[in-house]
């Protein structure tokens, strides 16, 4: 039955999901945006924004890209040991990408320079 059919689709995508951290749903995520670009596209912001995108200096990391009162931040997501990310020495540990930027917008950044700042305005992927 129908039911069931969308009970099996979302099982797998969530099953997807928790093997891919960022999830390609998450408009914020850039995928393959250099560090020029991500300041580029944040040029025009506001304080707070940001978006993710993946590392220049390894493909299978992920950046945090965000813009602060004295300019731009770049922060590479810390993958641990038991496969959670963190962001900074101070961060706790989350399962996957999404969880911790949704934690950090109503939490303060745990990163120096950025202490004042939370994750409040996401720069979308604009789709044609």
């Amino acid at each position: 039955d129908s039911f069931s059919f969308f009970y099996q689709v979302m099982t797998n995508f969530t099953s997807f999901c928790s093997d891919f951290p960022v999830c390609a749903p998450n408009r914020w995520y850039h995928g393959s945006l250099s560090r020029s670009e991500a300041e580029t596209l944040l040029t025009l912001c506001k304080e707070c924004s940001y978006l993710v995108r993946n590392s220049e200096t390894n493909r299978s990391d992920y950046s945090l890209s965000l813009r602060s009162c004295q300019g731009f931040m770049h922060m590479k997501f810390a993958k641990c040991k038991d496969g959670k990310f963190v962001l900074g020495q101070n961060s706790p540990p989350f399962d996957t990408i999404p969880e911790l930027i949704h934690f950090y917008t109503t939490h303060k950044l745990p990163i120096r320079g950025a202490e004042h700042l939370s994750l409040l305005f996401p720069v979308l992927v604009q789709t044609l």
